[in-house]
């Protein structure tokens, strides 16, 4: 018991001084991933803003992708007020889309209390998810790390514990002073 209890102390004194690192190795075909096997042990009732950034939030199945997070955040014990995400605006025939499926996820959002504001980036690379409670996860491929599953009613097509992964890394920090977009 007692080593359980250094082990704590030596964990929330590396969070506290910013040197808490975990990294997270998702193989290609693996399963178990889903954004609550991922995100749950970071998100608890502190957490009231979220920022996400992620240049691939554009096509249809990125859009469910967001979204499924977005259902994530409002069902875990959290109480998430304002969701910020900044994204690269799709230039293609698909622009109309992003903008309808981001403004439908807005007000759906704004129907639990939520609100989310979008950003638009040119230049925007790397992906990242920040928690006000410190957390800060990087993942390689941003919320698009599922393959497309194998038919519509195949195992995983709603389950994202079941669906399969792309391979990427996952990379968890905490800061006690999480920067704003």
């Amino acid at each position: 018991m007692d080593r359980a209890e250094n082990i704590k102390k030596y964990l929330d004194q590396e969070k506290e001084d910013g040197k808490y690192h975990k990294q997270i190795k998702i193989e290609e075909n693996a399963t178990g991933f889903s954004y609550e096997s991922l995100f749950q042990e970071y998100l608890n009732e502190t957490v009231t803003e979220v920022w996400i950034e992620d240049p691939y939030i554009r096509q249809t199945h990125q859009l469910y992708n967001f979204l499924r997070f977005c259902e994530m955040l409002i069902k875990r014990p959290c109480k998430v007020k304002t969701i910020h995400l900044l994204t690269s605006l799709d230039k293609g025939s698909e622009k109309q889309q992003q903008s309808r499926g981001l403004k439908e996820i807005k007000e759906s959002l704004s129907n639990h209390g939520v609100l989310l504001e979008v950003e638009y980036s040119s230049s925007i690379h790397d992906r990242e998810i920040r928690f006000n409670n410190g957390w800060m996860i990087k993942i390689g491929r941003g919320l698009d790390y599922f393959k497309k599953p194998q038919s519509n009613f195949s195992l995983g097509y709603c389950d994202f514990d079941l669906r399969p992964c792309h391979e990427t890394t996952v990379d968890i920090f905490h800061n006690k002073h999480t920067k704003k977009i």
